[in-house]
């Protein structure tokens, strides 16, 4: 797979790996929000898989999304249109590489509907490939209403919704409440095939309309391996689809042939584009063992700093992070003249997991160090010389730790990090997955008749639970005796927080801890520190800094505005001691 650009838009081309041929590119429309990023992976395997059979496949990710420019949003003043535009652009720029007379549109949940809309009256499709589509657009400006509400954006009179990464203004929220692929049908002849979880009477709707107008449609129902395009546990290791149908169904619906002399003269692989956002130079950068990591470089206008900051994923999510905060901080970075890289750990985003393991989405909390290391290793062949790291909650873990082991790194904000070490026992995943949630939600859910259906009918493992809570009130509860027994001088030992902050401290690294104000963020940050003013007076060169408006992901505006101005200060210099940062 190579990094291409398509005028300002990222994507990445996929081509075929022998010389069998066929009139039909593949073109891949991501959804959007958290289902862009829960799907990312997904999407790269089925890329890669459709490369394998014989397809050249192009990924795209549209203006304002992931990692592409803003600016042909800005031109056209609507999302809606301009994604339609960019999906239009990027199937001429896949013929063009491929020698293809043909594409087919795959989408998953919005992007099936935007890849109906913006091909509607194109001659040169061939078919559609849809994972759960969404097929209403009022229905979607719902769940994008709820999504605003629930995750601290805003639905405002004038008919305006800011949710995420986006502000839809009131025309691209009235476009897309109109849509509806009921009554925009794939043509005569075209080939369509739907994975969706439940056959509801509005997509029974649809498939009899595209039928009616003279589509092949097949109805291919949902196996358990696509779960993980929708949703996964967020801790454990997951196997991505083999996607095992849909390969089946493109081989039955577009069958490959001997590999043609024109299609063999056009299997030039473009060179990556450098895409140019405002005051920034944005590069793609392979690296690590046999190039199997990868991220983007983003460097200022007047050229590259040799004070470089690193940004790791968070959870599961790909680089550029949920509501996009990886992107806007990099950019903002450079725009006051920081380089930053935007990197991918092994079996996250675009970079590759270890041999055999190359399709699975790795745990949270697998060791990361190495990743880091090959990170480093790369920009220092580069030039640059000072490091700093950053990365939210499983991230600012992987960050802290390390810099325990990385004398090369400088510099440290963590947000939202959520432990300083892991449960030593294998109960670890159901501890983290329930830490979040306090004895009294619970104690509701046992007076709630719809929870005892759920637990009677065996989707809950309820053992699990008990024994996640168990596990968190012994962790509680010894943290507390120990926190107690240093205060009276019971205890001198130093704890594995104590001391590692002391450790780094002592090595000059400055470290910045930045929380929301939420009592699940500050839960072990408190039992080991407290957050009284002065907190860490001790650990010369350490903050803890609370931001108000901040949330766990930075998924809200405020939030990610907030706390890149709580970061650049700073990644710029010491200007403040921690005993007057703010720890309120």
């Amino acid at each position: 797979m190579t990094p291409t650009a398509v005028n300002d838009c990222f994507g990445w081309l996929h081509a075929p790996v022998d010389a069998r041929a066929t009139d039909v590119a593949v073109l891949i429309c991501p959804g959007l929000l958290g289902d862009e990023l829960v799907a990312y992976c997904g999407l790269r395997v089925l890329a890669e898989r459709l490369a394998r059979a014989g397809y050249w496949t192009l990924r795209l990710e549209y203006p304002g999304t992931g990692d592409s420019c803003d600016h042909a949003v800005e031109r056209a003043g609507s999302h809606w249109t301009a994604w339609q535009s960019s999906i239009e652009e990027a199937a001429d720029r896949l013929k063009a590489a491929s020698g293809a007379r043909k594409v087919m549109l795959c989408g998953i949940r919005a992007g099936a509907m935007l890849a109906t809309l913006a091909t509607s009256r194109r001659t040169d499709v061939a078919g559609f490939l849809f994972f759960e589509p969404t097929l209403s657009g009022r229905s979607y400006v719902r769940e994008l209403t709820l999504d605003a509400e629930l995750h601290g954006g805003r639905v405002l009179p004038t008919g305006e919704i800011e949710v995420g990464e986006f502000s839809f203004n009131a025309a691209t929220v009235s476009a897309i409440a109109t849509a509806d692929l009921r009554e925009v049908t794939p043509k005569d002849g075209q080939k369509v095939a739907v994975f969706a979880r439940a056959e509801t009477k509005r997509l029974e709707n649809c498939l009899s309309a595209w039928r009616q107008a003279g589509a092949e449609v097949a109805a291919c129902g949902w196996s358990d391996d696509l779960d993980s395009l929708t949703g996964h546990p967020t801790f454990e290791a997951v196997r991505l689809p083999t996607f095992h149908d849909a390969i089946a169904w493109m081989n039955g619906a577009f069958p490959l042939t001997a590999g043609s002399a024109a299609n063999e003269a056009l299997r030039q692989i473009p060179e990556p584009t450098v895409l140019r956002p405002g005051g920034c130079i944005e590069t793609p950068l392979r690296f690590g063992p046999d190039n199997r990591l990868f991220g983007i470089l983003c460097d200022p206008d007047a050229g590259p700093s040799s004070h470089i900051v690193v940004i790791v994923n968070g959870g599961r999510d790909p680089r550029y992070g949920a509501s996009r905060q990886g992107v806007e901080f990099a950019r903002r970075l450079a725009r006051s003249g920081i380089s930053s890289l935007r990197a991918d750990f092994a079996g996250l985003g675009d970079s590759l997991g270890p041999t055999g393991s190359e399709n699975v989405l790795t745990h949270s909390f697998a060791d990361r160090t190495a990743d880091i290391r090959a990170m480093l290793d790369a920009l220092q062949a580069r030039g640059y010389r000072k490091f700093t790291l950053q990365g939210i909650c499983s991230g600012a873990y992987h960050a802290f730790h390390a810099a325990l082991a990385e004398p090369r790194i400088s510099g440290l904000m963590l947000v939202n990090q959520p432990l300083f070490t892991l449960p030593r026992r294998p109960d670890e995943i159901t501890y983290l997955d329930h830490r979040r949630l306090t004895p009294m939600f619970y104690l509701r859910k046992l007076v709630s008749r719809q929870s005892w259906r759920t637990l009677l009918g065996g989707r809950v493992d309820f053992g699990a639970v008990l024994h996640s809570l168990w596990v968190r009130t012994l962790r509680s509860a010894r943290l507390g005796m120990r926190r107690t027994g240093r205060a009276v001088g019971l205890i001198r030992k130093l704890s594995f927080a104590h001391s590692s902050l002391s450790d780094l401290c002592q090595r000059g690294v400055r470290t910045l801890f930045l929380f929301s104000p939420s009592e699940e963020d500050l839960e072990m940050f408190r039992r080991e520190f407290t957050l009284e003013p002065g907190a860490l007076s001790r650990y010369r060169g350490a903050e803890m800094r609370v931001v108000p408006r901040m949330d766990h992901a930075l998924i809200s505006f405020e939030s990610r505005r907030d706390a890149q101005a709580e970061m650049l200060d700073f990644v710029s210099g010491p200007r403040r001691s921690s005993a007057s940062a703010s720890q309120a």
